[in-house]
């Protein structure tokens, strides 16, 4: 196996780079290295033997070297979290980016091409449990370019025979994520603000489990040409994850309840006026979500597909990412 991991700097594509070259796999990472976390990663992946290539997969060149003798291809590079952005901005990245890829991927006939999309694709909050069969409901235009990159990558493998798939993963967290880390420190310290009661439901999923699901999709002939949800063994309510966190902190609160409707104005309001300005807002409706979203996840079609089955709880997963966070000195 040569493999190519796109955004293998970030959270999750660095962990399936160190899997990679843990099954002796040659592994090549196309990624920035812009933040500080994407430059340790980078660091870390150099010194297990993977060859990094700095920059963003806009770079058609850089794509076509990238996979350049590639048999197997993750992509996970992507324009997600950043607010103030214009629609041309995620476009530019989710779609053209991964039509550069796929062009590279067809011209050297690679054996095995994932895709990583996400559940957000069904919307934040959907009653009862989502399926692969639930109507889309994509609410931003992260998740709007997602559906569209999913449709791109089945035309090519309709059109040019490439064998691919999409992985749709949940919450993604564990040792790595910068994301969640904002919560652990919040939370050890008794300072994290909960908007609303907490009662949605959140799907949350172990990095481990999820790279585990992106080599199944590798290996299994059944994966080919379909779209399969990824998550933990179960969900939890947003209130259930923070007591988790607090009991693994130690800390004996993890902060103050604030009424969630004012906040989900007021980021309304502070996204559209500092999209006017051209400057990143400091608060913005995606980030708000995490409080929002109430949605639950049917992973039997993964189990059936991949024979794969997630084997991190929440609890033991919450326990690990925090043992991470302190070995790695960010709490």
């Amino acid at each position: 196996m040569r493999l190519l991991v796109t955004g293998g700097t970030g959270f999750i594509g660095s962990h399936l780079a160190e899997e990679g070259r843990r099954r002796g796999a040659e592994v090549v990472v196309l990624g920035l290295t812009d933040r500080p976390e994407e430059e340790a990663n980078a660091r870390l992946l150099a010194r297990i033997g993977a060859e990094v290539l700095p920059g963003s997969i806009t770079d058609a060149d850089l794509c076509r070297r990238a996979a350049q003798g590639v048999t197997h291809i993750f992509h996970l590079a992507v324009a997600m979290r950043e607010g103030g952005k214009s629609d041309e901005f995620f476009e530019t990245i989710n779609l053209d980016g991964t039509r550069h890829l796929l062009q590279a991927a067809t011209a050297e006939r690679v054996q095995r091409f994932v895709y990583c999309s996400t559940i957000g694709i069904y919307g934040h909050r959907a009653p009862g449990i989502t399926s692969e069969e639930s109507p889309l409901s994509p609410g931003n235009i992260y998740e709007r370019t997602k559906v569209a990159a999913e449709r791109l990558v089945q035309d090519f493998a309709e059109n040019c025979g490439l064998a691919a798939a999409v992985l749709r993963p949940a919450d993604v967290y564990g040792p790595r994520d910068q994301r969640l880390l904002k919560m652990f420190k919040g939370v050890s310290r008794g300072r994290f603000p909960l908007f609303g009661g907490g009662e949605g439901r959140r799907h949350m999923v172990y990095v481990d489990d999820v790279v585990s699901a992106f080599f199944k999709a590798c290996e299994r002939e059944e994966a080919v040409g379909e779209g399969l949800i990824v998550a933990g063994p179960r969900a939890c309510t947003l209130r259930e994850l923070l007591d988790h966190v607090t009991a693994v902190t130690g800390s004996r609160r993890y902060g103050i309840r604030l009424p969630l409707a004012p906040m989900l104005g007021l980021a309304a309001v502070v996204e559209d006026v500092s999209a006017a300005l051209a400057i990143d807002p400091p608060i913005y409706r995606r980030r708000m979500d995490f409080f929002h979203s109430d949605s639950e996840f049917d992973i039997s079609k993964a189990r059936r597909v991949l024979g794969w089955n997630p084997q991190v709880d929440l609890e033991d997963g919450v326990r690990r990412t925090y043992e991470d966070y302190r070995r790695s000195g960010e709490l």
